[in-house]
């Protein structure tokens, strides 16, 4: 089952993050606002047409997997405790208009589905950083429904700056895999 969700953004390339999830039916839930949980994933996001310096509107489709292995996961874990979850996911596709070179600051709602049959939505702002290495986007909030309730909320996304090159080429940059880690824990 696919939920909506609202797609967040980064500096030229880091166009990623908000909203639908999967989610398998699993094990009782944890009492709202008790647990805790980290995983580490990805987020495989595609751009069409390509992502380049030039802003324009482009479809941007997101399979994010938390603590889940697949074509475009190759690792992924999840650290819980107070909680049965174990794995989150997350697709989603929206229309947004973006830019290589567009630095940004978002606000938004984002819902991941839970495999214990939970699921969890935050309203969170993210901000993007260059370093020497990476684009970073980090999306911080705090748990307004499902599981973890009242809770806070840091999730980043982190591609290399080497997946940019593509920006100044007619095609863009046509999909990246953002290394994703997410960490809810009590205020």
């Amino acid at each position: 089952m696919v939920r909506e969700r609202r797609v967040g953004v980064a500096v030229g390339l880091l166009a990623l993050l908000a909203g639908s999830a999967v989610g398998v039916a699993g094990p009782a839930r944890a009492v709202a606002g008790t647990g805790v949980i980290s995983c580490t994933g990805w987020s495989y996001t595609t751009y069409s047409p390509g992502l380049t310096n030039t802003v324009r509107p482009l479809l941007v489709s997101v399979d994010g997997d938390l603590g889940l292995v697949d074509e475009h996961s190759p690792t992924g874990t999840c650290i819980a405790v107070g909680t049965a979850a174990t794995a989150g996911e997350r697709d989603t596709s929206a229309v947004l208009t973006l830019g290589c070179n567009q630095l940004l600051t978002e606000t938004g709602t984002e819902t991941v589905a839970w495999n214990d049959g939970q699921s969890t939505s935050f309203q969170f702002t993210a901000t993007v950083a260059h370093t020497a290495a990476a684009v970073v986007l980090t999306e911080t909030g705090t748990v307004t429904s499902g599981e973890f309730l009242g809770e806070h909320i840091v999730e980043t996304f982190t591609a290399p700056n080497t997946a940019l090159l593509a920006c100044a080429t007619p095609a863009g940059v046509t999909s990246l895999n953002y290394a994703t880690v997410l960490t809810i824990e009590p205020l």
